[in-house]
This record gives structure tokens, C-alpha cells and sequence, in this order.
């Protein structure tokens, strides 16, 4: 492995390390997951990908880099629309791909499903709302668009997960599994 793909490498394994870092204290602090942290980590998984390529470095090629980001968009776009999940959680799932590319994307989303489901559990549980939560869950997946306006009828607010930890713990797991 020559210098220039051993810094490639690095650089996109430290980057997505930094990201999910980055993404899990924003997300626990602040409740939410910045721009300014998923826009350049797309936008480096495409360049790292191109140069990754053209130096024969290995990890995903453009190909793979940009179905990994419509993969991680598009599932995670999917929620969104639906109203289970906030665009951060759709742009970092995007970074996720862009990074890593699709094969990995694919892994990861296995680990990212297991530790969401474990984290939304714990935090209803941690809340008093665990029965409240297994109804409107199964009001969810029979009218989605209906949990909405039965929740702001009765001034109810959602429980929010922090779902960007989800998705650094799944994608950590991922990685070294």
C-alpha cells in the first residue's frame, strides 16, 4: 500500500469515526444533528471515493459511494416522510453510505435497526411511556399520518429519540464485527 492510499484510507475511516463522534454528542446535547457535519461528510465520501478509485486505494469506488448515500437516504427518507424521524437522521444515514459505501451501508443497517430498537425501548421505559408508546406504534404502522393529529388533538408530545446514536452505536458495530 503506497502513502497516498494508506492517507485515503485513513482519512475516510477517521472522517466517518469523527462524524459519528461529532453526530452522537450534538444529537444527545443539543437534540439534533448540524449541516454543517453531514453536508462535508457526504461530500468527502464522494471526493475519497473518486481519489480512493483513481489510486487504487480499495474501500468503495464512486459507484458504490453514491448508492450507499441514496441507500442510506432513501430507507431513512422513508421514516421521515412517514413522520417517524427527523432529515438529520436522513442526511447523516447518507453520510454513513457516502463514506462507506453500500455493502456497508447494508451491514450496518442490521446493527443501526438492533441498537435503535434497544434505544427507543429504553428511553419510553426511562420516560413512564412504554405502554402509551406500544399503542401509538401500533397506530403508526396501521395510519401513520393519523398517530400525528390523534397526538396534537389530545396536546401529547412525542417521545423523540436520539436516533443519530442508533446509527454511530449500529455503524460502530458494523465496523468492527
Amino acid at each position: 500500500m503506497t502513502t497516498l492510499q494508506f492517507t485515503i484510507t485513513i482519512a475516510r475511516e477517521l472522517g466517518l469515526f469523527a462524524l459519528l463522534i461529532a453526530a452522537t454528542y450534538t444529537d444527545i446535547a443539543y437534540g439534533r444533528i448540524c449541516n454543517w457535519l453531514v453536508y462535508p461528510a457526504i461530500a468527502a465520501g464522494l471526493v475519497l471515493a473518486v481519489l480512493g478509485q483513481a489510486a487504487g486505494a480499495g474501500g468503495p469506488d464512486i459507484v458504490s459511494s453514491m448508492a450507499g448515500l441514496a441507500m442510506g437516504a432513501g430507507i431513512f427518507g422513508f421514516f421521515f416522510l412517514k413522520g417517524a424521524m427527523g432529515a438529520a437522521d436522513v442526511k447523516l444515514a447518507a453520510a454513513i453510505g457516502a463514506l462507506k459505501g453500500w455493502e456497508f451501508f447494508a451491514w450496518a443497517l442490521v446493527y443501526i435497526t438492533l441498537a435503535g430498537c434497544i434505544l427507543a425501548v429504553a428511553v419510553v421505559i426511562w420516560r413512564g411511556r412504554f405502554l402509551e408508546s406500544m399503542k401509538n406504534s401500533a397506530l403508526f404502522m396501521i395510519r401513520p399520518g393519523r398517530l400525528r393529529a390523534k397526538m396534537e388533538a389530545a396536546g401529547q408530545k412525542p417521545v423523540l429519540i436520539p436516533y443519530g446514536v442508533a446509527m454511530a452505536v449500529g455503524t460502530m458495530f458494523a465496523w468492527f464485527c
